[in-house]
């Protein structure tokens, strides 16, 4: 078994030992996986979708001192494709 199923194993049995999802999210954090990792470990150990798993890890106390970062990097970024998309619009 891989490092990645061995820690989706660990951290389903911490969750059915009534671990709440915020521990496991600390947990996952000091052992130093990033956000988005700790997304995909998330959405495999509790079967729920990527949008899911990021919705729970994106807006839970222990990523909280990066959230208006990250929000400010994805509205950044939607501003620039919509931007680029009215400029291609204007062309043609």
């Amino acid at each position: 078994m891989n490092k990645d199923n061995e820690l989706t194993e660990k951290l389903k049995n911490m969750l059915t030992e009534s671990a709440d999802q915020e521990s496991v999210i600390k947990f996952l954090r000091l052992s130093n996986y990033s956000k988005s990792k700790s997304i995909e470990i998330f959405k495999k150990a509790l079967g729920i979708s990527y949008y899911e798993a990021q919705d729970i890890i994106h807006n839970s106390q222990t990523w909280s001192d990066v959230k208006e970062y990250d929000e400010k990097l994805i509205n950044d970024f939607f501003d620039i494709l919509e931007e680029l998309g009215s400029s291609e619009s204007e062309e043609t």
